[in-house]
């Protein structure tokens, strides 16, 4: 009985109560680590979680294809050929500018003769030509009248192209017009009618 004490005694000694304290002290602090650890990953659940996958958007409507229009062919342009330059002489100080050549000079009574003269010479070759005129016999057993204008040229003191421009409606009277101008002596054409070559007369046939 008396060494059970003793071994009981010798159990809780100082020393033996100062190791279990510490021991005690160690595992209350390893224990609330580990607690402390426990609790920091369930507060950020995110650093453990691994990445996140975005979310998928689907659109309403899908977006309108891109159309394509066809471009109109132009024309191809008409290939132009090189025209050679054309030299143009550069004027110099001393270069003259010649004068526009004029008009020559016609003189007055060339360009405008005067009207008293071509009326008197027109009066003239009517008397010559009415000097000619013979009434017709038959026109006369017909009691026929009436008037022919004839028209011809006069160039040089030669008559030509004799022309009934208008009928008297006798044939015979016509042709007696006709000859009256071919026999007649016509006057010399004055130098300033020298232009005037045409003439046209209205010979009359009538019984008085």
């Amino acid at each position: 009985m008396v060494q059970k004490s003793v071994f009981v005694e010798g159990l809780f000694t100082l020393r033996n109560l100062r190791s279990i304290g510490t021991a005690a002290i160690l595992e209350v602090l390893i224990a609330a680590g580990v607690a402390g650890i426990l609790i920091w990953q369930h507060v950020r659940p995110g650093d453990t979680a691994g990445p996140r996958t975005p979310p998928i958007v689907i659109p309403d409507d899908p977006p309108p294809l891109p159309r394509t229009i066809p471009t109109p062919q132009q024309p191809e342009p008409e290939q132009l050929h090189p025209v050679p330059a054309v030299p143009v002489p550069f004027p110099t100080p001393d270069a003259v500018r010649p004068l526009p050549e004029l008009p020559p000079l016609v003189p007055e009574h060339r360009a405008h003769p005067p009207a008293d003269l071509a009326i008197g010479f027109s009066a003239g070759m009517l008397e010559a030509i009415n000097a000619q005129k013979v009434y017709p016999r038959t026109s006369l057993l017909k009691a026929e009248t009436g008037e022919t204008v004839v028209s011809f040229d006069y160039v040089d003191g030669v008559v030509s192209n004799i022309h009934v421009d208008r009928s008297s409606g006798s044939r015979e009277l016509d042709q007696a017009a006709v000859e009256a101008v071919r026999k007649a002596t016509l006057p010399s054409k004055p130098a300033e009618l020298a232009g005037l070559r045409h003439f046209v007369f209205t010979l009359v046939f009538n019984l008085d």
